[in-house]
């Protein structure tokens, strides 16, 4: 399994490589037509690949309700171009592992091996016969298990990303969205949202449930743990007229004043006298602030917005 740095870097390029999408989908044309006079590999164990997949445990794939057979035969041919755009057999065997698990789960009487070989007789008209037969929210899944059979046991190449962007092209994916569709991609492929960003959480989440069969409730619940930030702990000894500025569970900006108290200064004279001096605490990052008082101690957490008060006073007890 490769590592977040590499996945998010192959992201970046793919990204980077919706820039161009016209030379991009005429290059896809001149692909296809190479594949179409190469030859066709006949060395492959379809019956050790079959016994693999069966080790795969995700949960249902959204094909298994797609009725429609040509519709399952095209989305199931268009991700073994992906295979067939690279030649290295130990990632060949990886990425047809995964395909044969969607093609179980679709259900179709075609096997993997004959929709391998029938995938050699695609040309470019498929691409747009795909856009009609696949029905609109089975276009994300694909981007998605598009994505992930690019990058599962190693890098994709050059010709892989091209072939991935210029069909998010057909398809009408935007560049905003193909990016929140990769947010996905890669917490399968890690099967971790540790070092995810809070914008990035937050458009993940959005998407997230109609991915269930591939993340799990646990790895959401981990991220959205990864995301708390312990801004304020405040002992009632340690300060004077504490306030806080702003209100349980509300949304604060980065540098906004969150809280205020007074700290004390001494000041010299003809004796030494104390002054009180009123400082700011200001948020050190963007989210939802969580507030709470425990053994004459005020705490702040800044977390994300569905987070849970409760969970976190006692995430904030274990800590000490």
């Amino acid at each position: 399994m490769k590592s977040l740095l590499e996945v998010q870097q192959d992201i970046r390029s793919l990204e980077h490589s919706i820039n161009d999408i016209t030379d991009t989908i005429k290059a896809i044309s001149s692909d296809i037509e190479d594949l179409r006079t190469a030859n066709q590999n006949t060395d492959i164990d379809y019956s050790k690949i079959e016994l693999l997949s069966k080790q795969i445990t995700f949960g249902k794939h959204p094909i298994d309700k797609l009725d429609d057979g040509r519709a399952c035969q095209v989305y199931l041919e268009m991700l073994l171009n992906i295979v067939r755009l690279d030649p290295d057999e130990e990632l060949s065997l990886n990425r047809l592992v995964f395909i044969q698990w969607i093609q179980k789960e679709s259900r179709i009487d075609l096997t993997l091996e004959d929709l391998f070989k029938d995938s050699y007789k695609i040309n470019t008209n498929a691409y747009h016969e795909m856009v009609d037969v696949i029905p609109t929210k089975y276009k994300e899944f694909f981007v998605v298990d598009a994505l992930i059979v690019a990058n599962i046991g190693g890098t994709a190449n050059t010709e892989i990303n091209e072939y991935i962007v210029g069909l998010v092209s057909i398809f009408g994916i935007t560049k905003e969205r193909l990016r929140i569709l990769s947010f996905v991609a890669r917490t399968v492929l890690c099967q971790n949202v540790q070092r995810m960003k809070k914008a990035e959480m937050d458009e993940f989440q959005k998407c997230a449930k109609a991915y269930k069969h591939y993340i799990k409730a646990d790895i959401l619940k981990n991220g959205i743990l990864s995301l708390r930030q312990l801004v304020v702990e405040m002992p009632d000894d340690g300060c004077k007229n504490f306030k806080w500025k702003v209100k349980q569970g509300q949304a604060v900006r980065k540098d906004d004043v969150i809280a205020t108290y007074s700290k004390a200064t001494k000041s010299r004279g003809f004796s030494y006298s104390t002054n009180y001096k009123t400082e700011e605490i200001k948020a050190p990052s963007t989210g939802t602030i969580f507030q709470f008082r425990d053994n004459c101690i005020n705490y702040g957490v800044i977390a994300h917005e569905t987070d849970n008060k409760d969970s976190i006073k006692a995430w904030v007890k274990a800590r000490r």
